[in-house]
């Protein structure tokens, strides 16, 4: 099995995150815009620098830009200068982008790859693997409370019924998130797949997330060995050395 998680939209929150994970033997992926086009605050460099020693981080565009409410020449610029600024900051290059609030199509996997980017991505959920498509990686589960209904409304929106239907099911029956995540992380162990949750940092005070995330890692630290600990890049990378991987 692997264990990855990532967090979307650079908030000044992530370093405490990134933190949180550090403590319980875990590096998360971090995904940053240039700015926030929707005003929360993102991460200055001093803190985005140290953010980067404790995890990986990824593009998000360069405004947070939901890429499908653009034209091609903007969304590209958005890709192309999102990754230009990052960089920049960091001092070196990265190789993960996250398409912002999951909208893409297939023009914008083509613009990521030809932007230098390795892998995107997406927040299609119920999935306990990697995917066959290095620029549409799925995850399992988000970090958050969901409701039944809009688990129902994820598993319609995003096909592949049938392969995300044993996982969708547990959404639908869980009692609490805390619950959801643990049963779902022993699935994936038992089916020696990849675990992949995803949330937001800003998120987390509005549903008691910090009490409940911290709860879980220590649950994941008992039950995931060290070596199967990974970031976004390095789930990758472990997946394409498997024969007949698909990528």
């Amino acid at each position: 099995m692997l264990f990855t998680t990532s967090w979307d939209d650079g908030h000044p929150l992530d370093l405490r995150l990134a933190e949180l994970l550090n403590r319980h033997g875990f590096r998360g992926t971090f995904y940053i815009p240039g700015r926030n086009r929707e005003g929360r605050p993102v991460l200055p460099v001093s803190s985005l620098r140290q953010l980067d020693t404790l995890g990986e981080v990824g593009s998000h565009t360069l405004s947070h830009c939901y890429l499908t409410t653009v034209n091609g020449a903007a969304a590209q610029q958005e890709i192309h200068n999102g990754r230009a600024t990052l960089e920049n900051a960091l001092g070196h290059s990265v190789s993960g982008f996250c398409y912002p609030g999951g909208r893409f199509r297939p023009d914008h996997c083509a613009m990521v790859e030809t932007a230098g980017f390795k892998y995107a991505r997406t927040t299609t959920n119920f999935m306990l693997d990697t995917g066959v498509d290095c620029f549409r990686l799925p995850t399992t589960l988000q970090f958050y409370p969901h409701s039944r209904v809009v688990y129902l409304e994820d598993w319609i929106k995003y096909r592949r019924w049938r392969q995300r239907m044993s996982m969708a099911a547990r959404a639908f029956a869980r009692a609490d998130l805390l619950s959801l995540l643990k049963t779902s992380l022993l699935r994936a162990k038992e089916a020696e797949g990849t675990f992949h949750i995803w949330g937001h940092s800003w998120e987390l005070d509005t549903f008691g997330g910090w009490a409940v995330l911290n709860e879980f890692l220590t649950f994941a630290a008992d039950h995931v060995e060290v070596r199967e600990r990974v970031t976004n890049a390095q789930a990758l990378a472990s997946a394409m050395k498997k024969p007949g991987c698909g990528f």
